[in-house]
């Protein structure tokens, strides 16, 4: 039996489980103390965007929400007219969110409109990032749209169309100027490909064939790494130089992957999930499993978060599962009785929003 099949029953029995939770209206997993923990209703959350103090949420009533981290209390609120699910980007000035036919960066300190980018139709990922002193945003649509706006007017610096879709997010990395997406081919394709490119001037360093289960790409360390399989159980995850697209290592792991999960990358580690529940930690320079963990969940759409000393990613069931970053063991399970939407961190705690809760909310705890 192919993964897809096998994946497709799995999904059916996770939707169902998930249903009855999220009715039952239960919260599980202990709460560490009044100082860390907070709750603030929000509703029908879209997604979830954190950095630093701010965790910011696009919500069903075409708005987006600034809360405080540190508290849950509100900063600001933004209307936004056909916001997306995508996860809003945050640097240190702006929040770049995804609304139907354009981008709209908003001023991180009171959500003030600062410019809109119509980018034609279905806009899709986006990530915020620098070339030199200058801000850009790398932003991406459904239907194969790539384009490095000006992070201060929106202004296009380049842009190009690709002749397929893309359902991963965008990766950027400032150092090495690089930008990188992973794009389905045309029609009846049964490959996905991968393009780096100039984040200044979007000329292309190169593109690989990728196979068709793949997870978005990160780049770091001068690497560009994401998993990939071909959806029959044989799947690895793999490392390319940034500049040349040279392969330095790859590590075979149990299952394919899903563009909706975005792997982790922090120090010398990297972290993916298989779309079974399979996450691998490894040595980014050595090429090298450090630990592997089977969660027995689906895990279908989630980014990957590596804190210090924690690993934690979302399930397709409805759950924010925490592992020990040394050890891959898993050291808790939270169970929001709703459907978590975004996970993040800041301030010293793990966020998450949840949907089809009572009532639909932003939680946060102490970061394991």
């Amino acid at each position: 039996m192919s993964e897809r099949r096998v994946v497709a029953a799995a999904v059916v029995v996770v939707i169902v489980a998930g249903c009855a939770q999220a009715g039952s209206g239960t919260a599980g997993g202990s709460r560490p103390g009044r100082d860390e923990t907070w709750s603030t209703r929000v509703d029908w959350p879209f997604s979830l965007g954190v950095r630093g103090r701010d965790a910011v949420v696009p919500i069903s009533r075409n708005q987006v929400v600034a809360l405080h981290a540190a508290t849950g209390r509100e900063r600001w609120r933004t209307d936004v007219n056909q916001v997306t699910h995508y996860e809003p980007a945050l640097d240190g000035r702006t929040v770049l969110v995804s609304a139907d036919d354009r981008f709209v960066a908003l001023e991180r300190a009171s959500g003030a409109l600062r410019w809109e980018a119509p980018v034609g139709e279905h806009a899709g990922g986006g990530v915020l990032t620098r070339v030199g002193s200058e801000r850009i945003a790398l932003v991406t649509t459904e239907r194969g749209f790539v384009a490095a706006l000006d992070g201060r007017t929106g202004q296009a610096m380049w842009s190009a169309q690709l002749p397929g879709d893309i359902w991963a997010a965008p990766a950027a990395d400032a150092t090495a100027t690089a930008g990188a997406v992973l794009w389905t081919g045309a029609e009846g394709e049964k490959v996905n490909r991968l393009r780096v490119f100039d984040l200044a001037t979007g000329a292309v360093w190169w593109e690989s064939v990728v196979e068709a289960g793949a997870s978005a790409p990160v780049i770091h360390d001068g690497l560009v790494v994401l998993g990939e399989g071909n959806g029959n159980f044989a799947a690895r995850v793999v490392g390319r130089d940034v500049a040349s697209g040279v392969e330095r290592w790859s590590v075979p792991v149990p299952a394919s992957f899903e563009s909706g999960v975005t792997p982790g990358a922090a120090g010398g580690d990297v972290v993916v999930s298989d779309h079974f529940g399979t996450i691998t930690l490894l040595d980014a320079d050595a090429g090298r499993a450090r630990w592997r963990t089977t969660i027995r969940e689906p895990i279908l759409d989630t980014r990957v978060l590596l804190g210090p000393r924690s690993v934690v990613v979302r399930t397709y069931g409805g759950k924010v599962v925490v592992l020990d970053r040394s050890s891959g063991r898993v050291i808790r399970r939270v169970d929001p009785g709703g459907f978590p939407v975004g996970i993040g961190a800041g301030a010293g705690r793990l966020i998450f929003a949840v949907r089809l809760a009572r009532p639909d909310r932003v939680e946060a705890v102490a970061m394991p």
